[in-house]
């Protein structure tokens, strides 16, 4: 009966042991198929991903296109309206000069009496011949006035047209340069998107990875713990098996000197009845304590577990005899070096023609033009002129504001603008000898 009991008590003690552990294990494989079924959904919707940011990709790639196609449009647009303000520039001067002439011989005439003087030629010549030749000289005269007075008015004609073709070149760069900004923002909004996709897909595909890894090096951990348990159990099987033949053996031992003791009593019994009596206590005594066990006790272990279109209007010219262009609005390239300065000297000419022309254009305009260096003149730099550290453009020449004049040292602090400095709209200061320049006075 006490072996039976023992037995089960034993198994018991291994089936309670094995469980948690048993359990441990299987809830790891769970949690570690999850996460392959989780990576395997991941890796599916690979393809798709890849197939978005192809079209991103694509996109940018057209918008980039687009970007180089607006540049250089804009780099042609510029040179247009740099060409019709040469033009418009050059014929603006040569209007000045052709009314300073016009002018000169209207107070002539008028002083002096122009047609009295032809009658008095004709009447004064000496022969028939030199009254034709008077005549004809006049008629000559009379000719070129009036050729003068029709090219001066072509070229008026021709200004007017030049300035409107300039006002539309004008709007349509300011119009491209948005387009230009816009598309520039659509790639870096694409760029974005992606790099937001990728990080995403990178971030979600590197955690799943990560779990799986810190599963299977707990899983690892509970399978270790899991076999030294295992072996704990078979060695105490082993022993209880050992324990269980040594009891046997024991019993077994017990009994045949039990029942030698018995043969020995009888035999004795005859002799002595008192003899008989101390063999028979002797021999319950031995078997008492042969058939006594020790009964082992059980242990359980568990384990847990991210600029406006210009409006150009008509100047006007003050009582001085100089041009008023304050409220003639800004008509040059924007990003160019006419366009900085007009922007900060509203009284600058609108049609003065590139850096270079702009001293010639203000003096046909009434400006004083010298040079002497005064702060909030306008400086006027010659084709390849020197700027301090860079000469002017070799065709176009430069313009800047002069924003302070040092007496002392001769020196002049200028802010200009232009595609070369790296804020082109302005301001980029500098400060260099003011000895040689031309200047424009307000």
């Amino acid at each position: 009966m006490k072996k039976t009991l023992l037995s089960a008590v034993l198994v018991c003690t291994l089936a309670l042991s094995a469980v948690p552990n048993i359990a441990l294990a299987d809830s790891y494989d769970q949690q570690i198929q999850e996460k392959d079924q989780k990576i395997s959904e991941l890796q599916g919707k690979q393809s798709s991903v890849q197939t978005q940011i192809n079209e991103m990709t694509a996109e940018i790639e057209t918008v980039s296109g687009q970007v180089k196609d607006l540049e250089a449009k804009q780099e042609k647009l510029n040179e247009d309206t740099m060409k019709l303000q040469d033009k418009i520039a050059t014929l603006k001067v040569r209007i000045a000069k052709r009314e300073a002439l016009i002018e000169s011989q209207a107070r002539d005439a008028q002083v002096n009496g122009q047609a009295t003087n032809y009658v008095n030629a004709v009447l004064d010549a000496d022969s028939l011949s030199d009254v034709v030749g008077r005549v004809q000289a006049m008629n000559t005269m009379v000719k070129a006035n009036k050729t003068l007075m029709e090219q001066q008015k072509e070229d008026k004609l021709e200004v007017e047209k030049q300035v409107k073709a300039n006002e539309e070149k004008v709007a349509e760069l300011v119009e491209n340069q948005k387009e230009l900004e816009t598309q520039k923002n659509a790639i870096a909004n694409k760029q974005a998107e992606l790099n937001v996709v990728k990080a995403n897909y990178a971030a979600e595909q590197a955690t799943a990875e990560q779990d799986k890894s810190k599963l299977k090096a707990q899983q690892e951990a509970a399978k270790a713990e899991q076999a030294r348990i295992l072996k704990e159990q078979q060695d105490a099987e082993k022993a209880r098996q050992a324990e269980e033949k040594r009891q046997a053996e024991e019993a077994a031992k017990a009994q045949k000197a039990f029942e030698a003791s018995q043969a020995k009593a009888a035999k004795e019994q005859a002799a002595t009845v008192e003899s008989s009596t101390a063999a028979t206590e002797t021999s319950s005594s031995s078997t008492a304590q042969a058939q006594t066990s020790t009964e082992p006790k059980a242990e359980t272990t568990t384990n847990s577990s991210v600029a406006e279109t210009p409006v150009v209007s008509t100047p006007t010219t003050s009582t001085g005899g100089r041009v008023d262009h304050t409220g003639s609005g800004n008509a040059y390239s924007p990003g160019q070096c006419t366009w900085y300065v007009k922007s900060v000297a509203p009284w600058a000419g609108t049609y003065w023609g590139n850096g270079c022309q702009w001293g010639a254009s203000a003096a046909a305009d009434g400006f004083q033009v010298d040079g002497s260096p005064t702060a909030g003149s306008i400086v006027v730099f010659a084709q390849g002129q020197s700027v301090g550290t860079w000469n002017a453009d070799g065709a176009y020449g430069h313009v800047a504001y002069v924003q302070s004049y040092d007496a002392g040292s001769n020196t002049i602090t200028i802010t200009q603008g232009g595609m070369g400095f790296p804020t082109p709209m302005g301001p980029n200061t500098a400060t260099l000898s003011a000895s040689g320049l031309t200047y424009i006075h307000p």
